[in-house]
This record gives C-alpha cells, sequence and structure tokens, in this order.
C-alpha cells in the first residue's frame, strides 16, 4: 500500500469514527467497543475505497448495515 492510500485509508477511519460517534453521542470508549465487537475499523481499512466518496450519512448508513449483518 503506498503513503498516500494509507494516510487516505487512516482519515477515512477517523471520518467514520468520528461520525458515527457524534451520530450516536459515544465516547471514544463506547466506540471502541464496537469496534472491538462488530471490527468496523478494519471494515474501512478492508475496503477504503467504499468510503472514499461518501458523506457524513452514508458512511454512518454504511456502517450500520455493516454492523446489522452481524
Amino acid at each position: 500500500m503506498s503513503e498516500k492510500r494509507l494516510n487516505n485509508t487512516i482519515f477515512l477511519m477517523y471520518l467514520v469514527t468520528e461520525n458515527y460517534r457524534k451520530r450516536y453521542g459515544l465516547s471514544i470508549e463506547e466506540f471502541l467497543k464496537l469496534d472491538e465487537e462488530y471490527g468496523i475499523l478494519n471494515y474501512v481499512a478492508e475496503c477504503p475505497d467504499v468510503f472514499d466518496c461518501l458523506t457524513e450519512n452514508e458512511m454512518i448508513e454504511e456502517i450500520e448495515e455493516y454492523v446489522s449483518k452481524d
């Protein structure tokens, strides 16, 4: 993975985390517990192209759909 792609992926992971936390009023600890259970950040890291062009709401919807499949 190129450095540019890695940096973009890390940024997308940050955006997903912050957008999801903001929507549901979660602390970092609460989000990390969800991540531990569902592998949210791993999902973002595995397919960053899915999240690259999504809006804030679309990112949250994508994560909600992913979490509901478990």
